[in-house]
């Protein structure tokens, strides 16, 4: 009877070290994850998700505009890569990968305290246009909602005049949608700019630009959905 209570005892100490050992583990590697900046992330990103330039490539890019050596190093390609933005304090990066692309890498937290990283490509060729995707720091793509305006939405249909343009033909004109994206400097935003009068012809341009308006599109983080800024 005394060797069960004994037994019992025994195996009682062992769960409760084994149950502080991962309370342990769990409090270092939220502190790891905490103590990460954009500038780790950029650099221990999978190659496939940056192609152009090796993890030692990146890793070389941040050393150099460290020290003030340089803001560039060459790329796979042959050309080079350019650090244009490194905001430490809001998590954002933004390299000039080629002559005609750009990535653009942004970390927010969402509402259950867990990080995301944002990482935007923009294509310029020569029309800018960019897509968007999302990642949890294991570089788990994730489900974040985020729908792209197309560029009707930037037509202020009340200065529309129909003895002037026919409607379905403006349309059609703008059924392909040139966009590109920025994430905000500051905040947890997204910058949506129309381009799509650049695709067009300078005819077409002309009649369509009028009708128009030139100014972004933002959208806020809500949740784990971006839901447009009125």
């Amino acid at each position: 009877m005394l060797g069960q209570k004994k037994l019992r005892q025994m195996k009682k100490r062992l769960l409760l070290k084994n149950n502080l050992a991962i309370a342990c583990c769990l409090i270092l590697v939220n502190q790891n994850l905490l103590s990460q900046r954009i500038e780790d992330w950029y650099v221990n990103m999978p190659d496939i998700l940056n192609p152009t330039l090796s993890r030692q490539n990146r890793l070389e890019l941040l050393e150099y505009h460290k020290v003030h050596q340089s803001d560039s190093i060459a790329n796979r390609l042959g050309n080079f890569a350019h650090l244009l933005t490194l905001d430490s304090l809001n998590n954002r990066i933004v390299v000039k990968n080629t002559p005609s692309s750009v990535l653009e890498m942004k970390a927010f937290k969402l509402d259950d305290n867990t990080t995301a990283i944002g990482i935007i490509r923009t294509v310029c060729a020569p029309v800018c246009l960019s897509n968007i995707e999302f990642y949890d720091t294991a570089w788990n793509q994730i489900p974040i909602q985020f729908t792209v305006p197309k560029a009707i939405e930037w037509v202020n249909k009340n200065n529309i005049s129909t003895d002037k343009v026919d409607i379905q033909w403006l349309k059609n004109s703008l059924s392909i949608s040139f966009t590109s994206l920025s994430f905000s400097e500051e905040g947890q935003s997204i910058v949506v700019k129309n381009n799509t009068l650049d695709f067009l012809s300078e005819t077409d341009r002309k009649i369509i630009a009028p009708y128009i308006t030139t100014k972004p599109i933002s959208f806020k983080l809500k949740g784990r959905t971006w839901i447009r800024e009125i």
